[in-house]
């Protein structure tokens, strides 16, 4: 995020707006009834975002004051890309990720813009934050720096199984207290229960373990059946069986830690082989705490996969009824959980009550709040929502998510609705774009992940292992769906009606550099690995704690090359000359070519934001085709009187000036006006717009032409 801002705040005063930026700044200078009015003719789209700058620019209006939001949005987006980074993956990848997305000019582009498409960038980073967080509430259950490729406790798809290369006597697991389990399926080895004392006794005697283990039940809010501590996301390593005897041999990317204190066995649980009993533990098998599958008439102590009709002393291991199934774990294929009819509780993957479920209803809230706000800024941004819909069906999350997520998306879309149909008609304000071809596809792909040969070249490589040898699937399934999916719909939607542009598609970048980050970190690994193995006395694999900062500072230095690499690019988009027009200049070229009191036309007259954003250099000139000012009429521009008022106010006059859009599809309507009674004396080019100057036919001077048109004209010879 630092980063960001350094690079934001860096050039941010070019001295100058260019068109959409002064539409920016005189919008949001108006009064809010004038706001609203406008906004009924024109630029509804960005209606929110210009409410937005009239509080802005009320502390303080200039350039830099309204692009500041723009710099600020641009280091959330960045930090968001970082924190998904952390959540989906771990936190080297989550580094790599956000300073990818600093680097990248075009994010630098629009970070350094009036505009609100860095906003809508940082919204759909927070909602897409979000929607990982439904899903996937908390980090990532194994800790991110022991290099494992997922949690160690599973996710929907099967049943967690403890790695026993941990160090610990007992299982290692990774329950938070407020994910946990109602069994003691996946529970930290100090908050052991009596099945999981059984267990280590089992692995240390070497007892074949049983046939159908106990199932792991899930928080009734959490979802998916067969998951122990993991989710929809987690994506699940497979670990050594723990009833397997034998050694066990450290996983490559995992710390060789030394065995650990045996786990302390929690009040009535069973002590492991040669440790004295807890307080309160029985000799015997002890019963564990009741579970929620025990039946109506299961005792105080009844155990996790007690019975409907178990008794008080029924244990963990105690047989079920013939109606109630365990999870059975299969190799390659996820758990199947059945209950018994009479089991009382929510069926697995209902949302039930509790505090989860509310904090669960509390996020989908947030999650179509934020959708609704940035698809307002930009209408556009709905599109996120079937990019989230691909992530949701990739993960393969219980119903109840599903119904989360449909019911928030709804709610967005139905608050959406109503400035879609506005934005609708007022689509001749893109009557400048064409129909796009694939090269604009290609076009917006090199933005995104380039756009210089090398960084594009090595940014694609690098995602291409990401998708095809995907370690992180948790991170693939969002990622993937949010760079690919929005930019594919609106080529489509262009092909209809032309609405194709790179900047509306910027809130889709987020995906490109989790996906660069998510392949730089298969290829260390796999490098690492192989270099560590060749070490004198050190087991292959075994990657240490100084090796894992070494990778992520070589990253980081990688991540400098690039932008080093693409300086130039960086420094031009801090020029004037890099947005499509520079009005501080035109204004200043104009006055000094103009006189005071002559008059001037704009045509057409969207080409008054000239004056509009740089007033005093045309302070003297008179606009004197314009009927009713843009504010007073609800237009950006104003309203132009017709071809006869125009004539009949330029009576009198000796020559005029016109201003003209310099675009191949232009079509003048004044200059044919004027080329009745007036005669075109020279025309110059100027970036964006045609300056001409017309005199006027007549028996003032000799040969029926004026004066000022015998007279040789120069740059220099006009004040």
């Amino acid at each position: 995020m630092a980063v960001m801002l350094c690079l934001g705040l860096w050039g941010l005063d070019r001295g100058t707006m260019w068109r959409d930026e002064a539409a920016t700044y005189q919008m949001a200078r108006r009064t809010l009834p004038q706001i609203r009015e406008t906004l009924g003719t024109v630029d509804a789209v960005h209606g929110l975002y210009y409410l937005l700058m009239h509080l802005v620019l009320a502390l303080r209006p200039s350039e830099v004051t309204m692009r500041l939001p723009s710099v600020l949005a641009a280091v959330a987006a960045t930090g968001l890309v970082a924190a998904l980074g952390c959540r989906l993956a771990r936190p080297r990848v989550g580094l790599w990720a956000g300073l990818l997305y600093a680097v990248t000019p075009v994010v630098t582009h629009y970070a350094q813009e009036g505009r609100s498409y860095a906003l809508v960038a940082a919204g759909a980073a927070g909602a897409t934050y979000l929607l990982a967080g439904a899903i996937a509430p908390g980090s990532a259950c194994a800790s991110p720096d022991r290099g494992a490729s997922g949690p160690a406790c599973g996710d929907a798809r099967g049943p967690a199984r403890t790695s026993p290369d941990r160090g610990a006597s007992g299982p290692a697991s990774c329950t938070p207290p407020d994910r946990g389990a109602s069994g003691p399926a996946c529970t930290r080895p100090d908050r052991g229960s009596s099945g999981q004392a059984r267990a280590l006794h089992r692995e240390s005697s070497g007892q074949a373990r049983r046939d159908a283990p106990g199932p792991a039940r899930t928080s009734p809010d959490r979802g998916a059946p067969g998951s122990a501590c993991g989710d929809a996301l987690s994506p699940a390593r497979p670990l050594p069986d723990r009833g397997a005897p034998g050694p066990v041999r450290t996983p490559p990317d995992r710390d060789a830690r030394p065995p650990g204190p045996a786990a302390t066995p929690g009040p009535g649980a069973a002590p492991a082989p040669g440790a004295a009993p807890g307080p309160g533990a029985a000799p015997g098998p002890a019963a564990g705490p009741a579970g929620p599958d025990a039946g109506p008439d299961a005792g105080p102590d009844a155990g996790p996969d007690a019975g409907p009709d178990a008794g008080p002393d029924a244990g963990p291991d105690a047989a079920p009824e013939p109606g109630a199934r365990s999870a059975v774990p299969v190799r390659g294929a996820a758990p199947r959980l059945a209950r018994a009819p009479s089991a009382p509780g929510p069926a697995p993957g209902s949302a039930g009550p509790g505090p989860r479920g509310c904090t669960a209803g509390w996020r989908w809230a947030a999650y179509g709040s934020v959708v609704a706000v940035t698809a307002l800024l930009h209408v556009f941004a709905v599109l996120m929502l079937a990019a989230h819909a691909l992530t949701l069906c990739l993960a393969r999350p219980p119903r109840r998510v599903w119904r989360g997520w449909g019911t928030a998306a709804a709610g967005a879309v139905a608050a959406v609705l109503p400035l879609a149909a506005l934005a609708r008609r007022q689509s001749a304000q893109l009557a400048w774009m064409r129909h796009p071809t694939p090269g604009r596809l290609w076009a917006a792909a090199e933005d995104f992940a380039g756009p210089s040969a090398l960084v594009l070249a090595v940014s694609l490589l690098l995602i291409v292992v990401a998708v095809a040898r995907s370690r992180w699937r948790s991170l693939t399934a969002v990622a993937l769906p949010l760079v690919c999916v929005p930019p594919v719909l609106l080529f489509a939607l262009a092909l209809y009606r032309p609405c194709f542009h790179e900047r509306y598609l910027l809130f889709a970048l987020a995906g490109a550099p989790l996906l660069a980050a998510a392949g730089a970190d298969r290829l260390a690994d796999a490098v690492t690995d192989r270099l560590v193995g060749t070490v004198k006395d050190r087991p292959a694999g075994v990657v240490t704690d100084r090796h894992r900062a070494l990778v992520a500072a070589a990253g980081v230095l990688a991540v400098g090359g690039a932008f080093v690499w693409q300086l130039p690019l960086h420094q031009w988009e801090r020029q004037p000359l890099s947005r499509q027009d520079d009005l501080a200049a035109l204004a200043a070229t104009l006055g000094r070519l103009t006189r005071p009191g002559e008059p001037v036309l704009y045509d057409p007259p969207k080409e008054r934001r000239i004056a509009i954003a740089y007033p005093r250099p045309l302070a003297g000139l008179r606009d004197i085709a314009l009927k009713t000012p843009g504010p007073a009429s609800g237009t950006l521009y104003g309203i132009d009187v017709g071809p006869a008022e125009l004539l009949r106010r330029l009576d009198g006059a000796r020559s005029a000036w016109l201003i003209a859009a310099d675009e191949p599809e232009a079509h003048p309507a004044k200059a044919a006006t004027l080329t009745g009674p007036f005669r075109l004396a020279y025309a110059l080019c100027l970036p964006g717009v045609r300056l001409e100057r017309y005199v006027r036919v007549g028996p003032e001077g000799p040969g029926g032409v004026t004066d000022d048109h015998r007279r040789p004209w120069s740059p220099n010879s006009v004040p």
